[in-house]
C-alpha cells in the first residue's frame, strides 16, 4: 500500500466534518439524497405550514410567479418559479436549494431573502409585496422556523370550487361576495377565498376585488376567475338592464335557437331588435351562401314574392347552388390551412393542395357527414401526391404540431400553452399534451417514388417522448385522449382509428359543440362561446343552453353541417335588423341584433368585380373566375389587404374581418379600384344598352341602388342623386361618381 503523507489528508477530514456538521444543522440533503427534498421529522413539523397549502398560494397572490416577476422564461434575479403557481411543486427545489440555499436561513429565519425582500427590509427590484407584521409574512417565518418542510405526500389539490357558480345581479352597483374552497387529495377542504388569486373577463361589467367581492358595473355578462395552486374555476355573472317601466314584449320563434336567445335577452331585460326588412335579408343571405350579392331583377322579384315561407325557400336554393360549395370549401380550406407553402416546393406543393382542396370540396358538394370527413382526414395514409387527405399531415410535420392542430382545428381546444407549462386558465397540464402528441407519433412519413411526394403511413412503433420542462419530462408519452383514459397497449396497433373513433363519437363532449360553435361563428362574426377554437371551462357560453341544443341537433341530424347551417339562417335571430333600439346599443354578444361585419376579402373582390363588371385572373386559373373559389391563394394585394387568412398558423386560420383606414383609402382612391370603374362593363351597358331605350336619371339611379346594396334608393337619395345625373354630357362621369360613392359606402362593404 503506498504512503500517505498526514498533513494532506487533515484538511479533506476537516471539510468533510464541516459539511456534515452543516447537513445536520440546516437539514439540507447531502450525498445519496435522490429526492433532493428537505426531509424533516414529522413529530418537529407538526402542526406548520405546508409548502403547498401555505407557502407557494402567497407566491401566486402576491405576483411573485407572474410572467413579469419571476414567472417569465429564466425567472428573475436568479429565482425561476413556475409561470402563475401552475406547478407549485417544482417551486419548492429553486426557493430552498437553488444559490446554495441563499434565500432560507434556517438559524435566524428572519434574516431569510424569501422574508425579507417581499416585506420590504432590503432592497428589491419587485418593491414590498406585504407587511412585516402581515399573516402572509408570519406564515413565511414559521414555515422556515420550522424548517422549510416539504413531503411529496402533502395533499395536493384535487377541485376548486367556486360559489356560487352563477351569479344573477338584480342592478347595477350591487356587490356580492364570492366563495373559494379547495378540495385535496387527503379529502380535505378548505376556504381559500383570501388566498386566491381573482380576474374579471370583462371588468365594464363587473369588477372583483383581490378578496373575491365583486360589483357589477354595467348590464351584461361576464366570468369571474378564480385561480389557486395552478386550477382555475369560475362564476358566471349576469347583470340585468335596470327596468324602464316597460312590460317585456312577447316575442316569436322560428326554432329553439329563438327560444334559447330570448330566454338569455328577458333575463338580461333587454329586448332584442325588430326583423329584418327583405331587402337586407336578401342581401345579407346572398353573400352569407354564395358570397355574391342578388342582381336587380331578383330584388324587385323577392320584394314582390308575398309567399310567408319565402326566405326560408330562398335560403334553400341558395344552398343547392355550386357558389355554396365554393364560399364553404374556401372556410374550411381555410381552417385546414391549404396552402402550396406548407406542402412542397413550386408545382409539387400545388399538387398537394390542389387534391386536398378537391377532397374538401367534393365532401362539401355531396354534403358529407362531418364525423366521415374528419374521420377520413385523420386516418389518411397513402401518396400526398394522390389522394389529398394525406397532406393533412404533411402541413404539420412534428407529432406536437399535429396534436395542436388537430385539437384546436376539431375540438375547439387551444393546447399550445401546455407544451410548456399547465395551461393557466384551462385544465391541461404538459402531460395531457405530449399524452395527447402521442397518437400522431404513431403517423409514420417517408419518401416516395415521387420527386418531394410524401407517403403516410401507419406507424405502432412511432413514440414521442414528453420534451416539456415539468411533468413527466424525458419520458415516453402514452397516448390518451384529452380529458380521458389512455388506450390500452393491446390497442395501440391501430391508434390513429381510435383516436378518429374517439374524436367523432356521439358521445365526445368537445367535437359536436366545437364544430356547431363554428359555424355560428360564420354567421354572426363570433361563437356563443368565444374565440371559437378556445373553449374551455372558464369561458362561458354567451347564450346558457343554445351550444348543448345545437351540439345535440348536429349529433340526431347525422353531423349534417348543411342542416345546421339551414337551421341557422332560418332562425328569427339571424334574420334581426341591426339597428339597435333602446337597450341593447351595448350588446355584442347575446344577439339580440345582427352585428354589421365586413366582407370577406375574397367575397367583396368577387362583388367589386360583379357590380362595375370588371373580371380578375388568379394566377394560373382562367379569367373570370371568381376569387372564392381559386383552389390556392394566390398573389393579391388587394386580398392580402383585406384580411384574407394566410393560412400559416393556428393563431390565424380566420380572415381578418376588421375594417382599417388603409381599406378605406384603397376603395377610395387607388388607381385599382379606380380602373374598375373606368373599365368595367356596367357603365356602358347602363348608358348604351343594345336593346330599348336609354335609361332615365332617375331609372338609372334606382338600378344602381340596387345592383349595390340590393335596395331602392330613399327619396331624398333618389332626388339628390337624379339632381347629379340630369347633364347628359357629363352623366358618363356623374356615374361613376355615383356608382364609386355607393361602393365606398359603409353600406356595400359591410354584411348588414
Amino acid at each position: 500500500m503506498k504512503s500517505v503523507r498526514w498533513n494532506s489528508i487533515v484538511p479533506l477530514l476537516v471539510v468533510c466534518a464541516i459539511a456534515a456538521f452543516t447537513c445536520m444543522v440546516v437539514s439540507t440533503p447531502c450525498w445519496g439524497d435522490t429526492d433532493n427534498e428537505l426531509q424533516n421529522d414529522s413529530d418537529t413539523n407538526k402542526g406548520a405550514p405546508l409548502f403547498l397549502k401555505d407557502i407557494a398560494p402567497i407566491l401566486d397572490k402576491n405576483g411573485c410567479s407572474a410572467g413579469l416577476c419571476h414567472g417569465k422564461f429564466g425567472g428573475q434575479g436568479g429565482l425561476n418559479l413556475s409561470l402563475l403557481t401552475l406547478n407549485p411543486e417544482s417551486d419548492y427545489e429553486p426557493i430552498v436549494h437553488h444559490n446554495r440555499g441563499r434565500r432560507i436561513n434556517l438559524l435566524e429565519p428572519e434574516q431569510s431573502l424569501l422574508y425579507l425582500k417581499p416585506t420590504g427590509q432590503i432592497p428589491h427590484e419587485g418593491g414590498m409585496r406585504f407587511e412585516v407584521n402581515s399573516d402572509q409574512a408570519e406564515t413565511i417565518l414559521e414555515w422556515i422556523s420550522a424548517g422549510a418542510p416539504f413531503s411529496p405526500d402533502e395533499p395536493r389539490l384535487d377541485k376548486l370550487e367556486i360559489e356560487p357558480k352563477e351569479n344573477v345581479f338584480t342592478s347595477v352597483g350591487e356587490t356580492k361576495q364570492l366563495k373559494v374552497l379547495a378540495h385535496f387529495t387527503d379529502g380535505s377542504i378548505e376556504d381559500v377565498t383570501e388566498q386566491a388569486v381573482y380576474e374579471s373577463k370583462d371588468e365594464p361589467v363587473a369588477t372583483v376585488t383581490e378578496f373575491g367581492l365583486v360589483t357589477s358595473t354595467r348590464w351584461g355578462g361576464t366570468a369571474i376567475l378564480a385561480r389557486y395552486l395552478g386550477v382555475v374555476s369560475s362564476s358566471f355573472i349576469t347583470v340585468p338592464r335596470e327596468t324602464d317601466g316597460k312590460p317585456y314584449p312577447e316575442t316569436l320563434a322560428n326554432n329553439f335557437i329563438d327560444e334559447f336567445v330570448a330566454a338569455k335577452l328577458k333575463k338580461l331585460n333587454v329586448r332584442p331588435s325588430e326583423l329584418t326588412s327583405d331587402t337586407e335579408f336578401i342581401r345579407r343571405v346572398y353573400l352569407d351562401t354564395v358570397g355574391r350579392l342578388p342582381t336587380a331583377d331578383q330584388v324587385r322579384e323577392f320584394l314582390a314574392d308575398s309567399n310567408p315561407e319565402k326566405r326560408a325557400n330562398l335560403i334553400d336554393a341558395l344552398m343547392e347552388e355550386l357558389d355554396w360549395v365554393h364560399l364553404r370549401t374556401l372556410k374550411m380550406a381555410d381552417m385546414l390551412r391549404v396552402h402550396p407553402r406548407r406542402l412542397g416546393n413550386g408545382e409539387f406543393g400545388d399538387r398537394g393542395a390542389t387534391l386536398f382542396h378537391e377532397f374538401i370540396q367534393d365532401s362539401v358538394k355531396a354534403n358529407k357527414p362531418y364525423d366521415q370527413f374528419v374521420n377520413e382526414i385523420l386516418t389518411a395514409t397513402g401518396s400526398t401526391y394522390q389522394y389529398g387527405p394525406t397532406n393533412y399531415y404533411r402541413i404539420e410535420r412534428q407529432p406536437s404540431g399535429r396534436a395542436e392542430t388537430t385539437a384546436q382545428v376539431f375540438l375547439g381546444i387551444r393546447l399550445s400553452c401546455a407544451r410548456c407549462h399547465k395551461h393557466p386558465f384551462d385544465e391541461w397540464t404538459t402531460d395531457d399534451y405530449w399524452n395527447f402528441a402521442a397518437f400522431t407519433g404513431k403517423v409514420g412519413t417517408r419518401g416516395g417514388g415521387l420527386y418531394q411526394e410524401l407517403v403516410i403511413y401507419n406507424n405502432p412503433s412511432g413514440r414521442v417522448v414528453n420534451q416539456s420542462v415539468q411533468g413527466n419530462r424525458g419520458q415516453v408519452a402514452q397516448p390518451t385522449f384529452l380529458g380521458g383514459s389512455t388506450l390500452p397497449e393491446a390497442y395501440r396497433e391501430e391508434a390513429i382509428q381510435h383516436l378518429a373513433d374517439w374524436m367523432t363519437s356521439d358521445s365526445n363532449p368537445y367535437f359536436a359543440k366545437a364544430t356547431v360553435n363554428r359555424l355560428w361563428s360564420y354567421y354572426f362574426g363570433r361563437g356563443i362561446v368565444d374565440p371559437v377554437d378556445d373553449m374551455r371551462a372558464t369561458t362561458p357560453a354567451s347564450v346558457e343552453g343554445l351550444l348543448d341544443a345545437l351540439a345535440e341537433e348536429f349529433v340526431r341530424s347525422g353531423f349534417d353541417t348543411k342542416h345546421i347551417i339551414k337551421l341557422i339562417l332560418n332562425s328569427r335571430t339571424y334574420q334581426l335588423s341591426a339597428a339597435p333600439n333602446e337597450t341593447n346599443e351595448l350588446d355584442d354578444r347575446f344577439f339580440s341584433r345582427f352585428m354589421p361585419r365586413p366582407l370577406m376579402a375574397q367575397v367583396l373582390l368577387d362583388v367589386l368585380n360583379d357590380v362595375t363588371g370588371s373580371s380578375e385572373k388568379y394566377g394560373r386559373y382562367p379569367e373570370g373566375w371568381r376569387a372564392i373559389e381559386v383552389p390556392l391563394p394566390v398573389s393579391s394585394r388587394f386580398l392580402n389587404l383585406f384580411g384574407r387568412s394566410n393560412r400559416e398558423f393556428l393563431g390565424n386560420l380566420d380572415p381578418l374581418l376588421e375594417p382599417t383606414l388603409t381599406q378605406a383609402l384603397h376603395i377610395i382612391n387607388s388607381p385599382y379600384v379606380n380602373g374598375k370603374l373606368r373599365s368595367g362593363r356596367t357603365i356602358k351597358q347602363l348608358l348604351e344598352p343594345k336593346t330599348g331605350e336609354k335609361m332615365q336619371p332617375e331609372a338609372l339611379v334606382e338600378q344602381l341602388y340596387l345592383m349595390t346594396l340590393s335596395r331602392p334608393p330613399t327619396e331624398v337619395e333618389l332626388g339628390t342623386a337624379t339632381t347629379y345625373l340630369e347633364d347628359e354630357k357629363t352623366r358618363r362621369e356623374d356615374t361613376e361618381d355615383l356608382l364609386w360613392a355607393l361602393i365606398s359606402s359603409r353600406s356595400f362593404l359591410f354584411n348588414r
